[in-house]
């Protein structure tokens, strides 16, 4: 009994097609990339310059007050908790969500993530 052509020709369209679909999945598989943020020339202390970052952008009503029951950053020992648990860096370095209104600049951000980076100095 000889095979029909016509399903060995249907067969091999089905392959051709299956073989496209793999190449074309595989294709448009990528790496996401990460931006390597630049190295920290400087890190700065909290008592240098995070103390005005984090009362200006973080310290009002509301939030890191004291007074609502958040968190107080009025102090290196209100923020240690945070940085100590890992959330500071989480919240404000990795995911960026906070603060809450957005309103970091480049700067700003920059000795943020520096200084989580370096271990939170005080001094």
């Amino acid at each position: 009994m000889r095979a029909d052509p016509r399903n060995m020709n249907r067969n091999n369209f089905t392959l051709a097609i299956a073989l496209l679909c793999v190449i074309l999945y595989i294709a448009g598989c990528t790496r996401d990339q990460v931006d390597i943020p630049e190295p920290c020339d400087e890190v700065k202390s909290y008592n240098d310059a995070i103390r005005d970052i984090l009362r200006n952008k973080c310290n009002t009503s509301g939030c890191h007050d004291g007074a609502s029951g958040v968190g107080n950053y009025n102090s290196y020992s209100g923020v240690r908790r945070v940085v100590e648990t890992g959330e500071f860096r989480q919240e404000v370095v990795i995911e960026k969500t906070m603060p809450k209104d957005g309103t970091l600049s480049d700067e700003e951000f920059s000795l943020l993530r520096c200084w989580s980076e370096n271990g939170f100095p005080e001094n």
